[in-house]
């Protein structure tokens, strides 16, 4: 006696149905993961800047006063219109001034200078937080900027501490001066991170900052 056999083959609604399943969970171990990169990309920006203010503290120590100049002075994070984008040339220069004061590496060469070059954060300074130009062997000839985990140029700025200054002068001459609109967040510097963003509307509850 010979027995029939049958096949079961997947229908049309089942292979859809699989599809969407495994669309889905895709979604969501992309969604988990995308998550879970931004929130270790945030504490390291949050280490790096506890870092870099701490070797502004030490720069202090040596200088009396924490690394300023005009660039320094004139980027001002309170104002959206004039550093919400991190890709700004206004970033970058104060950014690259910072790193000249702190590293020890005045010409910007990525070497160490001999004489009187000091590094106030010796173990801060690698590859990964520098946007550098390098030669045919990887060797980093340029460095151009402070960079944070999102490949952007960190903020820094002292106008905070330039506002003060210039009333306390005003004061000196005027008793009855009266203080400016607030500049700026600290009267010391300001340090910070835009979080990956690159808009030129601040939307500072993503920054990463020092105050």
């Amino acid at each position: 006696m010979i027995r029939s056999s049958s096949r079961h083959a997947f229908t049309l609604i089942e292979m859809l149905t699989v599809m969407l399943i495994i669309a889905i969970l895709a979604g969501i171990v992309l969604s988990v993961n995308g998550l879970v990169q931004t929130k270790a990309a945030r504490a390291r920006a949050d280490g790096e800047i506890k870092a870099l203010s701490l070797a502004c503290e030490s720069f202090k120590v040596d200088y009396g006063t924490y690394p300023r100049n005009e660039d320094t002075d004139k980027l001002d994070p309170s104002d959206p219109a004039a550093s919400a984008n991190a890709a700004s040339t206004e970033y970058q220069k104060a950014s690259l001034y910072l790193y000249k004061a702190i590293s020890g590496d005045a010409n910007g060469n990525g070497k160490f200078d001999d004489g009187d070059g000091k590094s106030y954060a010796s173990d801060f300074f690698k590859p990964s937080v520098l946007n550098s130009t390098k030669d045919g062997s990887g060797k980093i000839t340029l460095v151009n900027y402070l960079k944070d985990p999102w490949d952007n140029s960190y903020g820094y700025s002292t106008i905070g501490a330039a506002a003060e200054e210039d009333f306390v002068e005003k004061l000196r001459k005027d008793p009855k001066a009266t203080r400016p609109a607030n500049k700026g967040y600290n009267p010391t510097f300001d340090l910070w991170s835009t979080g990956g963003s690159l808009s030129t509307t601040a939307i500072q509850a993503k920054w990463v900052k020092n105050w």
